[in-house]
């Protein structure tokens, strides 16, 4: 070490212009600090570019009042540490600058000695190491952070009841929580490396590669909720969901996955369920339809034998009184079973509507006239008022709205004893909507009550028809077919003043006049005398019912009892008209109707007509026209006739 320290001496000797020479060129600041009485001391021109002082600022000043106070022992203790020990060393401190602000240098310290291996000076290489050192910092900070978010990470894994799972681009497992044991029955290290799609179910795994497919394409999408199931390490197969987030640049998906086999299973317990409620509520429907068929059997039997009864001539008055009151009680049960049916029908949501052109003034005008009688008989005055008339024709459902209407009036005056009762019309023609509401001066309703109008099951409306008759359904049937329309309906009413029940819904006017719904039928003439009719019921007191009506016309009546003895009769003999009940024994009415339409005979075109009490019942291409049980003379006479007549008219 001794002879390098000459070789350096005499080098610096040698060439102190050429060092000098290198020393202003360098980027570096370079200085030679001279021990006492041992020659001058050198600072390179590059230390006004590092801290802005020149350098015979620095060495006018001495270089220990540039260091940081802080910094100064630490200095020394490298020069101090060179003259005992290794004679090349660096040291890190801070330097002032001239704007006042400390920047961080380090220094390269090499100790040169003379011959006789005294001391002689140290020459050192001085740059700013600021930058790197910040850079560092971060650096370090970054680690430290990145420590810290790797512990919260193991703590969060190994607290957290969910699993907490990392996987590579291929699908291959690299961390996975202890969370994953008591819910896939694994160890983490048993699912270590492994791919996470060998744990998955088949049908789903198509759903999870095409999440990350989206998750990778989409940079700015939120991740995607995901489900699947996984294997369990007994065979089962566990239900997860999993919000998964994709690292691009580390080319992994991470994410927090949760079981979700229990809220899956209670889905599928009420879904199940629901499906046992629909079944049962078509079940209820069902076994509704059926009774309703069943007894508008006898009840068209009961309506139509009192109205023979009642057109007897020189029936004693009490007779005909009777008379009178078994036709009315039996309209009343037809009513309640039509209510009946029409609730159920609305709460499986088989209820359907059908627009059609309809004159509303006619449909209006006849339907309040139906209770003209029943008004007259309390004093009521019974009033149409036509606020803002409608056009002529609108496109409606006149079944709906005439049920609607029926429904309205019928409660007003049921529930008025003095006063009067008024359906107003209104057409709403910017809005295209038809606004009818039915005012009357009865009871009213008091607030309480009001707020459960419409309600099934609602006490207020059975309360009230247990006192003045009814089922308490109206209400109900009207609120669900005006929905049903793509309307709303409504109610305001006074205690002792009158209540007045509205409703309003979508009405178009049509593009063209049409014949319409709403218009007065034409008046058929009678059946001719002589006419041959073939009744078709496996009721006998329907058919013998159906014969003394038409007796009344001279028809000869020929009856059948299932629909093979109408088929067999339809091969033999002509008739001007049958009339085909639909639900029989043996064969029902539709299959009777193709087979006679079907077969080569003297009936293929004859007119026929369906008779059934079956509310559901929708007319098929074998048929002429419906006849619904009950039925009074006057409908089922107007029936024949006019399907009478359209065959005359056609042939």
């Amino acid at each position: 070490m001794p002879d390098q320290n000459l070789k350096d001496m005499d080098a610096l000797r040698s060439s102190e212009a050429f060092f000098r020479l290198l020393a202003e060129r360098a980027g570096d600041v370079i200085s030679r600090h001279r021990f006492a009485d041992r020659g001058d001391t050198y600072l390179s021109p590059a230390v006004e570019r590092l801290l802005g002082w020149t350098a015979a600022e620095v060495i006018e000043s001495g270089f220990k009042a540039f260091y940081h106070p802080d910094d100064r022992q630490a200095v020394s203790a490298a020069v101090a540490a060179m003259l005992s020990g290794p004679p090349e060393l660096s040291v890190q401190y801070r330097g002032r600058a001239k704007d006042g602000r400390y920047v961080w240098l380090e220094s390269h310290l090499r100790l040169v000695r003379d011959e006789a291996g005294e001391p002689l000076e140290v020459v050192a290489v001085t740059r700013d190491i600021d930058a790197r050192l910040r850079l560092e910092e971060e650096a370090r900070q970054a680690r430290e952070a990145a420590r810290e978010t790797e512990s919260r990470f193991q703590s969060l894994a190994t607290t957290t009841r969910d699993i907490v799972i990392e996987v590579d681009r291929r699908g291959r497992i690299l961390f996975v929580s202890a969370a994953v044991e008591p819910v896939l029955g694994y160890a983490p290290s048993e699912l270590l490396g492994r791919k996470a799609a060998h744990l998955t179910h088949p049908e789903d795994l198509p759903g999870l590669v095409g999440g990350f497919g989206r998750g990778l394409r989409d940079r700015a999408a939120a991740p995607e909720v995901l489900e699947a199931r996984a294997l369990h390490k007994d065979g089962r197969w566990i239900w997860l969901q999993g919000r998964p987030v994709i690292d691009r640049e580390a080319g992994r998906i991470h994410g927090v996955v949760r079981d979700i086999t229990d809220y899956k299973q209670s889905q599928d317990r009420l879904a199940a369920e629901r499906d046992r409620a629909e079944k049962a509520l078509e079940a209820r429907s069902a076994f509704l339809a059926n009774m309703s068929h069943e007894l508008r059997t006898p009840l068209t039997a009961v309506i139509g034998f009192a109205a023979l009864v009642e057109g007897v001539a020189g029936l004693p008055d009490e007779a005909r009184d009777y008379v009178a009151r078994i036709s009315t009680a039996g309209k009343s049960l037809l009513s309640v079973i039509n209510d009946v049916l029409e609730l159920s029908k609305l709460e499986t949501g088989q209820v359907e509507t059908h627009l059609a052109p309809c004159a509303l003034a006619p449909l209006i005008d006849d339907t309040v006239k139906m209770f003209a009688l029943h008004a007259a008989e309390k004093s009521l005055d019974l009033r149409i008022r036509m606020i803002e008339a409608p056009p002529r024709v609108l496109m409606i459902d006149p079944d709906r709205v005439r049920q609607v209407l029926i429904n309205l009036i019928g409660n007003a005056i049921r529930y008025t004893d003095v006063g009067s009762v008024t359906v107003e019309v209104i057409w709403r023609a910017e809005l295209a909507e038809l606004f009818v509401a039915v005012k009357d001066t009865g009871i009213g309703i008091d607030p309480e009550g009001q707020a459960h109008l419409f309600k099934r099951f609602s006490q207020v409306e059975a309360s009230r028809s247990r006192s003045r008759g009814g089922a308490g359904l109206g209400l109900v049937i009207s609120k669900g077919l005006v929905e049903a329309m793509g309307g709303r309906i409504g109610a305001s009413s006074r205690p002792g003043e009158g209540s007045s029940f509205w409703f309003a819904i979508p009405a178009q006017a049509p593009l063209r006049e049409e014949q319409s719904d709403g218009e007065a039928a034409p008046v058929f003439e009678p059946v001719r005398a002589g006419g041959r009719i073939l009744v078709v019921d496996d009721n006998a007191l329907n058919r013998e019912m159906t014969r003394a009506i038409l007796g009344v016309f001279d028809a000869e009546v020929a009856e059948a009892r299932d629909g093979r003895e109408a088929v067999d009769a339809a091969m033999v003999q002509p008739f001007d008209l049958i009339l085909m009940d639909i639900r029989m024994p043996v064969m029902d009415g539709l299959e009777a109707a193709r087979a006679i339409r079907d077969r080569v005979g003297p009936n293929q075109g004859a007119p026929i007509l369906a008779f059934s009490a079956d509310m559901d019942f929708q007319l098929s291409e074998a048929f002429d026209g419906l006849v619904r049980k009950p039925v009074t003379a006057a409908q089922l006479i107007q029936a024949v006739a006019g399907a009478a007549r359209a065959a005359r008219t056609a042939a």
